[in-house]
C-alpha cells in the first residue's frame, strides 16, 4: 500500500490554517454534494498538495465517506489508500463506540439513572447514520439531575477506568485514565474517546440563549435500549449546536453532513421552531448549511424564519467561510460582534467574550485548577483578552 506517512503533531499544527487545506475542505464538500471524487483533482498534484489534502479530508472527518465514492479511483493511489484506510479505523471506531455505548447503557439502567444520548451518539443510535461513517470525539449524553451526574461519574470511574477531566456548569468530561492519541489528525480506534455528562444543553450563542434541554428530555423515543430524541428536538438540538460552532470557529464538515443525511431520509429539512429571539443564530447556521449543501432546508420555512432576523447581518455572515479550519487565525471577536443582532446583545456578547466563566477556563486552559490556581489563571486570560482588544481598537 501507499498510503500517506502519518502527521506529527507539529506539522499538523502549522497546517490548521493553511489556504490549501481550506480549499480541499471546500473540494471535499463539494465532492460529497455531487457524488464525486472530481472536484478534489485541482488539488492533488505533487506530494505537498497531495499530503494536504489528506490532512484536511481527515482534518473534517470526511475520509470515510470520500472514500466511498464511485469514482474515488480517479485521485493517486496514495490519496485512495488515505482515504480507505481511514474508512477501515473509522469502522473499528464505530465499533468502539457502540460497545461503549451498550457498556453505558448497563451501567446507567443498574444505577436507575436515565440517560439521553446527543448529537453523534443519537444519530447512530437512531440508525440515521452507520457509526463507521461517523466520526467522533466523544461520546454525549444528557442526564436528569446533578445526582445522576455524580452517581454516573462514579460507576463510569469504577467500572471502564475514565476519571473527570474537568468540571464546567453544562457537563463533567470524563477521559480514560491512560488516554493517548495513536494517529494525530486522523482515525483510529484507540484515539481518545471521553465521555461527556451534560447537565443541560444550554448554549450562549452571540448574545442570545439557544436552551433545547427540556425538548431532549422530555421528546424521546427508543432505540438500541436507549431514550433518544425524536426527530424535531433532535434536529433543534444539532441546529443549536451548529449555530454555536458557526459563530465561532465554523462547522466540522462532517457536522455539516448530518444534516444533508437527515433530509436524504424525508426530504428538505424544516426550520425548528424557537422562540423569535433566538431565530438569529439559527438562521445564520441554516444559511451557512445551505452554502455547503443547497436545498437542505425547506425554502419557504428559510424565507419566513429569515424574515424576522437582520438583512444586513445575513449579508455579513455570508461573507464568513462555513468550516472550521477555513478562517484566520485571529479575529474571532470583531468577526462574530458582526453576527449579532441588537445593543443589547452585542453587549452581552462583548461582556462574555472579554471576562471569560471560570468553567472556560478550566476547560480550554487549566482543567485541574482550582481556588488561588484557577483565579490566577482566570486574571491571565482575562489580561491576554482586554490586551488583545486595546491592539485591534488601536489599529482601527
Amino acid at each position: 500500500m501507499s498510503e500517506i506517512a502519518p502527521f506529527a503533531f507539529e506539522e499538523g499544527t502549522r497546517l490548521l490554517h493553511d489556504a490549501d487545506v481550506s480549499a480541499v475542505a471546500v473540494a471535499a464538500i463539494r465532492a460529497i454534494r455531487e457524488v464525486s471524487a472530481r472536484p478534489l483533482l485541482p488539488f492533488v498534484g505533487a506530494d505537498g498538495p497531495l499530503r494536504k489534502a489528506a490532512f484536511a479530508t481527515s482534518l473534517q472527518g470526511l475520509s470515510p465517506r470520500l472514500s466511498t465514492l464511485p469514482d474515488v479511483g480517479v485521485l493517486p493511489a496514495p490519496l485512495v489508500d488515505h482515504l480507505r484506510a481511514e474508512a477501515r479505523r473509522c469502522v473499528a471506531r464505530g465499533e468502539r463506540i457502540l460497545s461503549t455505548l451498550s457498556r453505558l447503557r448497563e451501567l446507567l439502567a443498574d444505577a436507575g439513572i436515565r440517560a439521553v444520548p446527543l448529537k453523534g451518539a443519537a444519530l447512530v443510535l437512531r440508525g440515521e447514520i452507520p457509526a463507521g461513517l461517523r466520526p467522533m470525539a466523544d461520546i454525549d449524553l444528557l442526564l436528569e439531575s446533578e445526582a445522576d451526574v455524580w452517581t454516573a461519574a462514579a460507576r463510569i470511574e469504577e467500572a471502564m477506568g475514565y476519571r473527570p477531566l474537568w468540571n464546567t456548569r453544562r457537563h463533567l468530561v470524563l477521559a480514560q485514565r491512560e488516554e493517548s492519541v495513536s494517529l494525530w489528525a486522523c482515525e483510529h480506534p484507540e484515539n481518545p474517546l471521553r465521555i461527556e455528562l451534560h447537565r443541560s444543553f444550554r448554549l450562549e450563542v452571540l448574545g442570545t440563549v439557544l436552551d433545547a434541554t427540556d425538548g431532549l428530555l422530555r421528546a424521546t423515543e427508543p432505540a438500541e435500549g436507549w431514550a433518544v430524541p425524536s426527530r424535531e428536538p433532535l434536529l433543534r438540538h444539532l441546529l443549536f449546536h451548529a449555530a454555536e460552532d458557526f459563530a465561532a470557529k465554523g462547522l466540522r464538515g462532517v457536522q455539516a453532513v448530518d444534516f444533508l443525511v437527515l433530509a436524504a431520509r424525508e426530504g428538505p429539512l424544516p426550520v425548528p421552531v424557537v422562540p423569535k429571539r433566538c431565530l438569529g443564530p439559527v438562521v445564520l447556521a441554516i444559511d451557512a448549511l445551505e452554502r455547503l449543501f443547497p436545498g437542505t432546508f425547506d425554502a419557504g420555512e428559510i424565507e419566513r424564519a429569515a424574515a424576522e432576523v437582520s438583512s444586513d447581518v445575513r449579508l455579513r455572515a455570508s461573507s464568513v467561510p462555513a468550516l472550521r479550519h477555513s478562517r484566520p487565525d485571529r479575529g474571532w471577536t470583531l468577526t462574530s460582534l458582526g453576527l449579532v443582532e441588537g445593543t443589547l446583545p452585542q453587549i452581552r456578547f462583548l461582556i462574555r467574550t472579554l471576562f471569560p466563566s471560570l468553567d472556560e477556563v478550566k476547560a480550554n486552559v487549566s482543567p485541574g485548577a482550582t481556588g488561588r490556581a484557577l483565579a490566577v489563571a482566570w486574571a491571565r486570560v482575562l489580561m491576554g483578552r482586554l490586551v488583545s482588544a486595546a491592539r485591534r481598537l488601536g489599529r482601527r
